[in-house]
């Protein structure tokens, strides 16, 4: 793990010192000046950003305003010989520093900081690699689901394929014995492999369909700020369908409505998102006896369109209602990264809607999601 750090201080016998004081222990490179230093932190990764606060050209504070603006995983300190605390205010106002000491330093004390400081770096690389890991997880896990809907959906028209294409062969086979003895040809063989072929034309369509669903599900969707919720509704059901009733009826009832700010992509993610959890929600039981519900509906006061996803599964109980967008806070007993509904919340309110649940024990839970209507 990354264990540098950058010091930055116009006094070159400073620079020196500390050099030497963390001779050993840490990787520290130095700079002269805040632009110096800047320029290093564009071309290499550094753990802490540790800097004199009274410097010609570019102080302390505007060192670490850039530095938080364009490099901000770097740990920021502030060292100054000053008594006045003004800079280190503004430092911790501005800059956002971890945290500032004083010249003359003390190397135990000065080695203390700057190692709390790469342990906090250190930590925080951890954990954005553990979110990175386990968000894979999540949506490897609504992939798979899809992925089932989508070879459900195709099982259907491939068989119809190969069964029409199987009939259509052994009828053509018929009619080739025929030719070879010199009988007349029978009408109904040709009749049948015309048949045969229509239907396989007909399969064809319709896998050539699930494919174009697939294909508009995921076009030009990183750049669009606008979603049909109806067509987003139809894709995401249409492709888990076949996952959902395994475990549950499915009632789906959905009223025209008009765009709603937000990408398609990521407001089927949540809707994704939103049909898994409600499917764990359901205790193992036949399928009759359990219930995933989507009520689809537009709004006028405030426009906005609303659509709420409900289960009849176990319910959530009070003290955990509360926390169920919080990242990594999951209540699923086996599996479960915890991060599904917060990145829900994070899609929907980036969007400049609102998400909320509700739930009672023993009866079922009800996800409601509001999304502005698109303007223009």
């Amino acid at each position: 793990m990354n264990d540098t750090v950058l010091y930055i201080d116009d006094d070159r016998s400073n620079l020196l010192v500390l050099k030497a004081t963390c001779e050993g222990e840490l990787d520290v490179i130095t700079a002269s000046s805040g632009p110096e230093g800047l320029e290093i932190l564009a071309r290499q990764e550094v753990a802490v950003l540790l800097v004199d606060q009274r410097m010609p050209g570019m102080n302390g504070v505007e060192v670490f305003e850039i530095a938080r603006r364009d490099f901000p995983d770097s740990v920021r300190i502030l060292i100054t010989a000053f008594s006045d605390l003004t800079e280190a205010i503004a430092a911790i106002n501005r800059g956002h520093i971890r945290r500032y000491l004083r010249k003359p330093w003390e190397p135990e004390e000065l080695k203390a900081a700057l190692r709390e400081g790469v342990e906090i770096y250190q930590t925080r690389k951890k954990i954005a690699e553990l979110e990175t890991r386990l968000l894979e997880t999540e949506r490897t896990y609504a992939l798979g689901v899809v992925a089932a809907g989508v070879a459900h959906e195709l099982r259907n028209p491939l068989a119809a394929m190969t069964m029409n294409l199987e009939l259509a062969r052994l009828r053509l086979d018929a009619m080739n014995r025929s030719l070879a003895d010199g009988s007349p040809l029978d009408p109904a063989h040709l009749v049948s492999v015309t048949h045969a072929l229509e239907k396989v034309e007909g399969a064809t369509e319709s896998a050539k369909k699930i494919a174009e669903g697939l294909e508009l599900s995921h076009r030009r969707r990183d750049a669009e700020l606008t979603s049909d919720l109806g067509e987003v509704l139809d894709l995401t059901l249409r492709f888990m369908r076949a996952a959902l009733l395994k475990r549950a009826r499915l009632e789906v009832e959905a009223e025209p409505v008009p765009p709603v700010q937000g990408s398609p992509q990521e407001l089927g993610q949540v809707l994704v998102n939103l049909l898994v959890n409600a499917m764990q929600a359901l205790p193992e039981q036949p399928p009759s006896d359990g219930v995933v519900g989507v009520r689809l509906r537009p709004l006028t006061e405030p426009a906005c369109v609303e659509i709420e996803v409900w289960d009849t599964g176990e319910g959530i109980s009070p003290e955990h209602l509360s926390r169920i967008f919080d990242p990594f806070f999951t209540t699923k007993p086996h599996g479960g990264t915890g991060l599904g509904l917060a990145i829900s919340k994070r899609i929907v309110e980036q969007a400049g809607g609102t998400i909320e649940a509700s739930s009672e024990v023993g009866k079922g839970t009800t996800f409601t999601v509001r999304l502005p209507v698109a303007i223009g």
